[in-house]
Formats: structure tokens, C-alpha cells, sequence
């Protein structure tokens, strides 16, 4: 790879990033709202049904994990954009790590029961 093809690469995969990190984003923001706020608590095996994942304890730990799930994505999403924008290739590569950093933890949070 050129020099010229790696800056192509580094300004073209934040938006790649961002597509996903505001995806995560999305749901999580969507999950709190469908539980805290519009109260389909009814429509989620809360409790100890079929193994669920930690964060089904009940309504409430199910809300404020996906509120912080939504917001770190969102966070990190944010960062990604306004440091594109600026074309600071430090932060672009920092929000990159994050939204990369914060999808691992989802995936490490969703084994644990």
C-alpha cells in the first residue's frame, strides 16, 4: 500500500465506524426508551428464564445498562465525526479504538450470565 492509499484508508473507515457505532446506538437508546419510558417492561423475559445475560436481572438494570450501552456508542460516534471534520488522524484513530472497544465489551457482557 501507498501512502496515498493508507490516508484513503484512514479517512474512508471512520464513516464505517460511525455507520456501526451509531447503529449500537440505536439499539441501545431504543431498548431504554421501549422499557423506561414507554414501559413494554411485559414484552422482555426479565429473571432467571432461559439463561439470559446478566443485564435481564429486571427492568430497570436492562434500562440503565442499554442507556449506557447507547451513550458510549453515541459518545464515541461523536468523536469519530467531529475529529473527521477536523481531520485530526489522533482523535479519528481514538473514536475508532473506542466504538472497537465498547463492541468488545458488548460482546464480552452478552457471555456473561
Amino acid at each position: 500500500m501507498t501512502n496515498n492509499s493508507n490516508s484513503k484508508l484512514l479517512w474512508t473507515l471512520p464513516y464505517v465506524v460511525v455507520a456501526f457505532g451509531l447503529l449500537f446506538s440505536f439499539i441501545g437508546l431504543s431498548e431504554f426508551y421501549n422499557v423506561k419510558i414507554a414501559g413494554q417492561e411485559s414484552a422482555y423475559p426479565f429473571g432467571p428464564i432461559n439463561e439470559n445475560q446478566w443485564y435481564y436481572q429486571n427492568a430497570s438494570v436492562y434500562a440503565n445498562y442499554n442507556l449506557t450501552s447507547g451513550l458510549m456508542f453515541l459518545a464515541a460516534s461523536v468523536l469519530t465525526v467531529w475529529a473527521t471534520i477536523k481531520k485530526s488522524r489522533t482523535l479519528v484513530i481514538l473514536g475508532i479504538g473506542l466504538t472497537i472497544l465498547f463492541f468488545i465489551s458488548e460482546l464480552i457482557s452478552n457471555k456473561v450470565q
